[in-house]
């Protein structure tokens, strides 16, 4: 099954995917290849699909599953949520501590004269952790938190031995090499060191505070204080996610260029035959009254073998479940659901995914509005354009070789071009009261459209505006 998804949260133990697994919404088990599981789910206020993954212990195992996972999942970034042990006493128990660099420190060189380290280090994302100082400076992730855990942005040490004492040889050797080290554990080396392979993917970790590493690690975990400081870290890595915006055209916040990779780059070609578009109202749905929309449409370049009756039929419950996942509906949204000739899953105000039995996919949204018509923006329509997409690139059908794009706008009311920040409006501007379709004329390989469907969704948005002044220039 294609899956694809804004962010991976990867924790090494269980009761750290499940503090994380608290915050989705719609959340369903995926496998790839029957043998690696992820949860995909939708956070409230993130309009991008989140995944989860249990790595186990230790940064070998993460390391490989990090990269595994990139491959497969196909994220703009990573994150490392789980506990940690304390390194230093300015730092309470279920704190969070957000990693400014990680540590391999376990490299060095054994000689008869000594030892001497040979650190590895990673640094992190500064667009993620710029996301993250703003969580911490705002001081509201910590909602329905019974406590109130400060936030530190400092190094952590990541090996794979569990410290447990503050006078052993490793905690001198912390100490001497790594004084600024505040807190230590196991698994964030090894998924540094995968995403700097995955062609320098974004990373942040984010720990909570479970024990002192002092001894007394038994007393914490008696205490249950590994749940505590796994639903701190979860919150926060929560807020932080909610203050990422949508990616922009081929990159996350951090990400350096922004330019796509040689996988990614939009190659549009003419199309071979004519592709012929599927509307929403091409479907026999009712069009609700009073409401613009916005409609796109991926028609296979060349035909495909007809989707089986029993999977038409099971698909309309997985497009509302992708819906909601890519922030098409909302998560409270009254769905219905239809097959035969096509599975449809629509909300009641004018928001929809449907999959003919030919493999053609179409998607439609509802455009912002005020007293004096709905508005063409064209920041909000690349956005729209991106989430249908996105929904849409993961209905689990054939994958055809590249797909023809048609994106039409169909008023109900007046419709005009403009901001949406300027809503509601003194000035109509052009505008509208016929429906503009833009044919698919141009076909792209499916690898790149999937690879940067943001891209593509703001060349549609251009696409329909020139559309519409053309018309109105008239």
């Amino acid at each position: 099954m294609s899956e694809s998804v804004g962010v991976v949260i990867l924790t090494p133990l269980n009761l750290e995917f499940k503090a994380v697994c608290a915050h989705l919404v719609d959340a369903r088990t995926v496998w790839h290849r029957g043998r690696l599981a992820a949860t995909i789910g939708t956070v409230p206020g993130v309009p991008w699909p989140v995944g989860v993954v249990t790595t186990g212990e230790g940064n070998i195992e993460a390391g490989v599953l990090a990269y595994a996972v990139s491959d497969w999942l196909r994220p703009r970034a990573l994150l490392v949520v789980g506990v940690a042990g304390g390194l230093r006493d300015d730092l309470g128990l279920g704190d969070v501590v957000v990693a400014t660099w990680v540590y391999g420190y376990q490299g060095g060189k054994e000689t008869r004269d000594g030892s001497t380290a040979r650190p590895r280090t990673w640094r992190a994302d500064l667009g993620l952790e710029q996301a993250a100082r703003m969580v911490e400076a705002a001081g509201t992730w910590t909602g329905s938190l019974t406590a109130q855990p400060s936030v530190q942005f400092k190094p952590i040490a990541a090996g794979d031995v569990v410290l447990n004492s503050r006078t052993s040889s490793l905690a001198r050797q912390l100490n001497q090499n790594y004084s600024d080290a505040v807190a230590i554990e196991m698994e964030s080396a090894g998924v540094a060191s995968a995403a700097h392979l995955s062609q320098s993917l974004p990373v942040l970790v984010i720990r909570g505070i479970s024990d002192m590493a002092d001894g007394k690690k038994h007393l914490s975990d008696a205490a249950g204080l590994q749940p505590v400081a796994a639903a701190h870290a979860a919150a926060f890595a929560m807020a932080v996610l909610r203050e990422l915006p949508w990616p922009a055209a081929g990159s996350f916040p951090g990400t350096g260029s922004g330019e796509a990779g040689p996988d990614t780059v939009l190659r549009w070609q003419p199309a071979e035959r004519p592709l012929p578009a599927v509307w929403p109202g091409d479907l026999g749905l009712p069009r609700p009254r009073g409401i613009s929309t916005v409609e796109v449409c991926l028609v296979p370049a060349s035909p495909q073998r007809p989707i089986e009756a029993r999977r038409l039929a099971a698909l309309p419950a997985e497009l509302a479940s992708l819906g909601r996942a890519a922030g098409v509906f909302a998560p409270d949204a009254d769905i219905a659901r239809t097959d035969q000739p096509a599975a449809i899953a629509a909300a009641g105000r004018g928001a929809g995914l449907a999959v003919t039995r030919d493999g053609t996919r179409c998607g439609w949204d509802t455009l912002p509005q005020d007293t004096m018509g709905s508005v063409l923006d064209p920041h909000d329509l690349a956005a729209r354009l991106a989430s249908l997409l996105g929904a849409l690139t993961r209905a689990d059908v054939p994958v055809p070789d590249a797909a023809g794009l048609a994106v039409a706008v169909t008023p109900a009311v007046l419709l005009a071009e403009g901001r949406v920040t300027d809503l509601p409006r003194s000035v109509r501007g052009r505008t509208s009261l016929t429906p503009l379709q833009v044919p698919p004329a141009e076909v792209l390989p499916w690898p790149q459209m999937t690879g940067n469907l943001a891209d593509a969704a703001a060349e549609l948005a251009a696409r329909l505006l020139l559309a519409f002044r053309a018309r109105h220039a008239r």
